[in-house]
């Protein structure tokens, strides 16, 4: 992008100099002036690019009298060291160090980030305290050329002129930006004030302003001729018609905003940006972008060579455009009902969104819909609440896959002829209607069988199955591949298809032009054999009664959307994906119309008469029960409630405290007359069977704010307010408004009435965040066991409930973003298609969210009531249809049965692991740890704690590296910035660190700046709630606040049409909410509950404490279990060797693969270690561990695991064998565990064998 101006000085009114922006340098050029200016500008700028350590290249004056500067640039990313350019005259030195005088008094007041320049300052309101006429920065090069490409000019002041030691006069220039209606600078200059027609000072060119033309979105009307993007080069003003895609938004340096994205035609894509003058306009526009559908846009294309290296529109003008394409209707009270379709969950097959199939079925009026996926049924809970909630009767069904019985018995024969092989694999098409909730339940253990029984390839079906399970079902012939039309094919004789066609209950037949492709293979002879085909099945169903109805196959929704399936199937390896039929929905006009050969009479009853006689006959379905199916436990709700009373009297005392009796009171009754008490009680079970067996729980989500759950010893986690109790005497002093953020943050204190030591706890957390306002939400109890435990709880919920009513939540996969421009992109390569990335991207997103495989939750489990069986709610299958796996899966993906079905979330995690570690290295209980313990506490803040400094840590200015939570260098960059002093700080940078829009452009700011302390600034949704309630807002609103806010949706509750429904914000003036607070609550887009960060900040606690006065504990159970990368070679050496190898893989940035990034994280760990004077020790074959880290002679010694390419079963093996005698030999330890030459050689290598000799008989020798 080249950007020219023009350097005027006051005294000829002649360019003296000629300025130009080209990629990575700045071209300036002498014209009328005296060379030794040019020298003398090139000296002055070289020198203090030097003083203020920015990065350039000086090209030496050539013969063209110019000098040149460049900069050093990223060649990814475009972004320099410092990529701002600077010019200048005579005194700029003097005008440079006020400039940055101001600049440092401007950040200091607003706080604004620090940088090595003041670059970016390009408003005029900006300047008033200096005369801008003596120097002016440049912006960013590609900044200039998108804002104003015109020349600027500028004058001097005479007293700087003055003040110049040279008489060769210099200006210097800045390009100012358009200023769009509403957003003028704040006010002019003094050399716009007064400057005049005639006068000898020529002051900075005005900024345009740009209107908005009514009708328009943005800019005037848009006049002229529409262009195709394809082939546009440079080129002042044109004009695109298509849709945005990639629409994204970047704030820049100069407190301005830039809205980019491409606009897609039919023939290519093109990139565009649009300035903004402030953030918040770019976010408005963004949001107006993203609401249209198609537009057309006005602007210049140039060549950008300094980033994209290819061409991008600047938009000047945006209007919206009406839609084309004509929209397909029907308008008659006889609409057919169409019995073959195919969703998105037809494994990538299909395109059909159920919510559009719906609107579309429901404009057009047809009675119903059947939905038919290939051999699954995972759409129907969608449907299900679509049909809802559209008003949209839906036939749920299957297209399954039809086997012979004598097909099982063969299939585990071997079969080394591939004719009689692909004989044996023959199955047909088959279509299975639920009539009724019979049939369902049958359809869905035909699923379950089909998927757990006869998986290969496909869910088959044997005949057998299908006779067995029969009743409630309708069976249609299915397409093309349907076993009746395949029997025609081959030319079964007319009594084998009356046999045949008698075990369908209808026959079906589609548009001819369906089966096109047995033409172009030779199957039949032409087109007319394929209407033939069709009249056949009608006669047969006229011989044997049975209705033929007309469906189309539905793949998917509008012709228009062909083109996805073909790119989709192109991708997949289909060869012939560009000769598919047209598999759109039909309406009833198109139907009769596809069927010209038959009659009249037999087209309307084959497409309407037929097809609304099946929906007739089939019941209103409801795949998904209503209401929630708890297992039963007798006696479980007065278990529950009388052991959390017990507890709690056992900790504060019988009569209870009031604050403790009421909480409990309320909680209790809504958990019991809601039928929740169940759950807990589960989950009460599965927590004391891990602490029984010596596994801390740590618990996840909001379960923490129920003290129901605390009291059953479900969470650590106690919500009521901070407070004091006394073990001893019961004693106990609530603290309820708002006086501290958390009980661990109260001073320590002895009991006024025993004199006892008093115990602190309490986090103040409403209720409401876990079981909603009302108290009937159903609960999700997450549970974090140990890694090492979390089999042991899965197995423990089979006694629980017994093993045919436990089941892993099913997941279903779909084709994401990535994969589906993948398609497109090899699509357009066998296709020879040259277009841009957004071209491709816009066409993927035509098949996003496709079904693509099935999974399984990592921890949650679905039960089913003893007294019901899972089919009453889902099929089931194994995760990817993996046998070999031996887990059984929910069909349905887990969230739409979850509030059915009672769902464990028993996750595995690190934490606990590494606490039942470190009690074990160290033989200390971890719950007796204090969680106000100054030592540990001071990790968070400095490096004192380690007894290190920050030039030995790398830096750094906190010791929390390797604790979770804090370890991360983000987090420890928050800790830096707040210096959190207690445990609710911890609470809040968790928070911070959790949410969305959180911490980055808000609280960090707010902190910055003085606006809040670190304890005000939101960081968790309970914060919104309690802020709002300790200032007393309405208790309700103040919940529906927070509600959402968390959810990133602002203050208001809004309508569909997105209009405020309440009027929270002006509640919150009214009671004197801050303006800071409320603003804050409007940028944030998720909120961490504040539960889940305490029992995070807990265990993360705990583990600190032993970083502090445990240290080779801790850094054992790290290696051994956080540690993601070991180098026994590089580890085991010196901290110069460490360093070394840290200091290459940081130099690669970018270019560092993921195990080396891996490794410098553990390398950082480890250089801690060493700088507190440990060490690690070699592999010992006598004393290493198989796979965890151990303390040996005061230093770490590594597991066989730490060996590269030894694998755990070796080094359980080595572990084992050893246990059960030494070994004598380098070949008796190869012989008994199975090691390879190559490890055994690198164990070698590495000197981790010790004495062993090569073999027994060197030993004899040596002997």
């Amino acid at each position: 992008m080249k950007v020219r101006y023009r350097v005027v000085p006051k005294q000829n009114k002649k360019s003296s100099f000629y300025v130009n922006c080209h990629t990575q340098h700045v071209t300036i050029q002498a014209a009328d002036s005296a060379f030794s200016t040019l020298l003398s500008l090139r000296d002055r700028l070289s020198a203090w690019y030097k003083e203020k350590n920015i990065s350039f290249d000086d090209i030496p004056t050539n013969t063209d009298t110019a000098c040149c500067f460049a900069w050093k640039v990223d060649t990814e990313t475009g972004e320099g060291l410092d990529t701002y350019y600077y010019g200048g005259g005579c005194g700029a030195g003097e005008w440079i160090e006020a400039a940055e005088a101001q600049r440092e008094a401007e950040e200091a007041k607003n706080q604004v980030p620090k940088g090595k320049s003041f670059a970016g300052y390009d408003q005029q309101d900006e300047y008033d305290d200096v005369d801008e006429d003596d120097f002016a920065p440049f912006v960013e090069a590609i900044e200039l050329g998108y804002f104003n490409n015109s020349p600027v000019v500028v004058s001097r002041s005479n007293q700087t002129a003055a003040a110049s030691s040279s008489n060769d006069i210099i200006a210097s220039v800045s390009s100012m930006p358009k200023v769009n209606k509403g957003f003028a600078p704040k006010s002019t200059t003094k050399a716009t004030a007064k400057s005049g027609e005639g006068d000898s000072k020529y002051p900075r060119r005005a900024p345009k302003e740009a209107t908005t033309d009514e009708g328009m979105i943005l800019g005037p009307k848009i006049e002229g001729v529409t262009s195709k993007i394809m082939g546009t080069v440079d080129t002042p003003s044109v004009i695109f018609e298509g849709v945005f895609v990639g629409l994204d938004k970047r704030d820049t340096k100069t407190g301005k905003s830039i809205v980019n994205g491409s606009i897609v035609d039919d023939t290519n894509s093109i990139k565009f940006i649009k300035f903004t003058n402030s953030p918040e306009e770019g976010d408005a526009l963004l949001k107006q972008l993203k609401g249209l559908q198609r537009v057309r846009v006005q602007g210049s294309v140039n060549f950008d060579d300094r980033f994209d290296k290819d061409y991008i529109l600047s938009i000047r003008s945006i209007e919206a455009v009406e839609t084309t394409s004509v929209e397909r209707t029907e308008n008659r009270p006889d609409s057919r009902v169409e019995l073959h379709l195919h969703t998105k969950m037809s494994d990538k097959d299909a395109l059909v969104s159920v919510k559009d199939l719906f609107k579309t079925v429901k404009k057009w009026g047809h009675p119903a819909v059947a939905i038919t996926d290939h051999g699954v049924v995972q759409a129907f809970p969608e449907a299900q609440a679509l049909g809802k909630e559209l008003g949209v009767k839906v036939i749920y069904g299957v297209e399954g896959y039809l086997i012979e019985d004598e097909t099982v018995t063969k299939d585990e024969e071997l079969v080394l002829d591939k004719r009689k092989k692909k004989e044996k694999d023959k199955r047909y098409h088959i279509i299975l209607l639920a009539k009724n909730m019979v049939g369902l339940r049958n359809l869905y253990k035909m699923i379950s069988i089909s998927h757990l029984e006869h998986y290969k390839v496909r869910p088959r079906l044997p005949r057998s199955v299908i006779e067995e399970h029969r009743e409630g079902i309708i069976i249609g012939s299915a397409c093309e591949a349907g076993e009746l039309m395949q029997s025609i094919v081959r030319g079964a004789t007319k009594e084998e298809l009356l046999e045949i066609a008698s075990f369908y209950d209808y026959l079906e037949i589609q548009p001819h032009t369906n089966n096109m492709f047995l033409v172009r293979k030779g199957l039949m002879p032409d087109e007319q054999a394929l209407i033939d085909m069709n009249k056949t099945v009608i006669e047969l169903g006229e011989a044997l009664n049975k209705p033929v109805c007309a469906t189309c196959d539905v793949h998917y929704l509008t012709p228009e959307e062909k083109i996805y399936r073909e790119i989709m199937l192109t991708a997949c390896g289909y060869p012939d994906a560009d000769e598919q039929p047209d598999l759109h929905l039909r309406t009833t006009d198109e139907m009769l119309a596809s069927f010209p050969y038959l009659s009249e009479e037999k087209r309307y009853e084959v497409v309407v008469t037929n097809t609304r006689a099946i929906n007739d006959s089939i019941e209103d379905i409801k795949p998904v029960p209503d209401g929630t199916y708890s297992p039963k436990i007798e006696g479980a709700d007065e278990a529950f409630t009388e052991m959390c009373y017990k507890n709690a009297k056992a900790i504060y005392g019988d009569p209870l405290p009031r604050v403790v009796q009421e909480r409990l009171d309320y909680e209790l009754d809504c958990i019991i007359s809601n039928g929740y008490g169940v759950l807990y009680y589960i989950a009460h079970k599965l927590v004391k069977k891990s602490l029984d067996d010596g596994y801390l729980v740590g618990s996840r989500g909001s379960v923490g704010s129920s003290f129901a759950a605390t009291m059953s010893e479900i969470t650590e986690v106690n919500p009521l307010p901070p407070h004091y109790v006394c073990p001893n005497c019961k004693y106990s002093e609530f603290f309820e408004k708002g006086e501290y953020a958390g009980g661990f943050d109260l001073p320590r204190k002895d009991c006024p009435k025993c004199g006892h030591a008093l115990q602190i706890n309490g986090h103040d957390i409403p209720f409401a965040i876990f079981l909603g306002f009302e108290g009937d939400k159903v609960p999700d109890i997450d549970l974090n066991f140990s890694g090492d435990y979390q089999a042991k709880a899965h197995k423990y919920t089979e006694e629980l409930f017994g093993r045919d009513n436990v089941f892993k939540a099913g997941t279903i996969g779909t084709i994401a973003d990535k994969t589906a421009f993948g398609y497109v992109k090899k699509y357009a390569e066998i296709r020879d298609i040259q277009a841009r990335n957004g071209f491709f991207e816009h066409l993927a997103k035509g098949f996003t969210n496709v079904k693509n495989t099935t999974g399984q939750h990592p921890g949650g489990i679905m039960v089913c009531p003893r007294d019901m069986d899972v089919h009453h709610f889902t099929p089931i299958q194994h995760p990817a249809n993996k046998k070999e796996s031996g887990v059984l899966t929910t069909h349905f993906d887990y969230h739409s049965i979850e509030g059915r079905m009672t769902k464990l979330d028993i996750l595995g995690h690190d934490d606990p692991t590494i606490i039942r570690m470190l009690e074990d290295l160290t033989g200390i209980d971890a719950k007796t740890i204090p969680f106000d313990d100054p030592k540990t506490l001071s990790l968070f803040s400095s490096t004192e704690g380690i007894g290190l400094t920050p030039e030995q840590l790398q830096g750094d200015q906190v010791a929390s590296l390797a604790v979770p939570e804090c370890g991360t260098k983000f987090v420890r960059g928050m800790l830096e910035d707040s210096r959190p002093q207690t445990f609710s700080d911890l609470v809040r940078i968790s928070g911070f660190s959790h949410g969305t829009n959180v911490w980055l452009d808000n609280a960090q700011d707010l902190i910055k700046n003085g606006t809040c302390k670190l304890n005000e600034a939101i960081s968790t949704r309970d914060d919104v709630m309690n802020f709002l309630i300790h200032r007393g807002m309405d208790r309700k609103h103040s919940f529906f606040v927070m509600e959402n806010v968390r959810k990133g949706k602002g203050i208001e509750k809004r309508n569909k049409q997105g209009q405020a429904t309440t009027e929270f914000e002006a509640e919150m003036r009214e009671n004197n909410i801050p303006e800071w607070f409320i603003e804050s609550c409007k940028k944030i887009s998720y909120l961490f509950p504040r539960a889940h960060a305490v029992a995070y900040v807990m265990m993360a606690f705990r583990i600190a404490w032993f970083k502090v006065y445990h240290p080779l504990a801790f850094y054992a159970a790290y290696f051994s279990i956080r540690a993601k990368a070991f180098d026994l070679r590089i580890m085991t050496g010196d901290l110069k060797t460490q360093l070394t190898e840290f200091n290459r893989i940081k130099a690669l940035d970018r270019a560092a693969s993921p195990k080396d990034k891996d490794l410098m994280s553990a390398l950082e760990v480890s250089m801690e270690m060493y700088q507190r004077g440990y060490r690690f020790i070699n592999v010992d074959i006598q004393h290493s561990e198989a796979r965890r880290f151990s303390i040996k002679d005061g230093a770490l010694l590594p597991p066989f695991l730490a060996i590269d390419s030894l694998g755990e079963t070796v080094a359980d093996a080595i572990v084992e064998e050893r246990n059960e005698r030494p070994f004598t030999s380098l070949k008796d330890l190869q012989r008994r565990c199975k090691v390879s030459n190559t490890i055994i050689d690198l164990m070698k290598d590495l000197k981790c064998c010790g004495e062993l000799p090569e073999d027994e008989q060197m030993s004899l020798f040596g002997a």
